[in-house]
């Protein structure tokens, strides 16, 4: 029943957004994505692994964040209580994601490229760090229910160990998210896995006072 009462709340939310606006990457203020999130660490010989559905991410709109601007605020809540804060800007279909560059100093990495189109491909930066390309549209299967013509989106980094892969569907955003990287430290080496599966998206809309 749970899986289904999830299954509709996606579907209206699909439908709604299709009429408003078709958009790959909504940043809509009061929309919450939960996730079941499942994480395997490997360091040396030892395991482990865990399973939890969470808020992976709020979007709190746009705020005037100094050094920054004007730009996109979301929010991911955490078990500590504390909050990890991610900075978009959004220049027509051009996303920009922003994070901390050499010395702490804020670097706009490219994002996203809209609209999406199989074969399209781009580098995040002028340094060419890691590569996005849209392989293909598939047919996702998550807790939220089946979705068709979600794109599918591979970032390859050719600096460090490290890949990527976005499910975004068109009104939706993202419904699954991979990443696998690996390091070394000294002689021991590290491994993270993460799978990200929508399970609810909705958007709260704030009481007038």
């Amino acid at each position: 029943m749970r899986k289904l009462t999830l299954f509709i709340t996606a579907l209206v939310l699909f439908v709604g957004c299709r009429r408003q606006r078709l958009d790959f990457f909504p940043l809509v203020p009061g929309a919450v994505r939960i996730m079941k999130v499942y994480e395997h660490k490997i360091a040396g010989r030892d395991t482990t692994a865990q399973t939890e559905v969470r808020v992976t991410e709020v979007v709190m709109g746009v705020k005037d964040v100094p050094q920054l601007g004007k730009v996109w605020v979301v929010e991911a809540p955490l078990d500590s209580g504390k909050k990890t804060v991610y900075f978009y800007d959004r220049r027509g279909d051009t996303i920009f994601k922003i994070v901390p560059g050499r010395g702490g100093k804020p670097e706009r990495i490219l994002y996203l490229r809209l609209p999406l189109r199989v074969g399209d491909r781009w580098y995040e930066s002028e340094t060419e760090r890691e590569l996005t390309e849209v392989v293909a549209i598939d047919s996702v299967d998550v807790p939220a229910g089946k979705f068709q013509n979600c794109y599918k989106l591979e970032t390859k980094s050719n600096k460090v160990d490290f890949q990527r892969t976005l499910w975004l569907l068109p009104g939706l955003g993202a419904v699954k998210r991979e990443k696998i990287q690996r390091w070394r430290r000294g002689d021991t080496m590290f491994e993270l896995f993460q799978r990200e599966e929508l399970v609810e998206y909705q958007v709260i809309k704030k009481k007038r006072p």
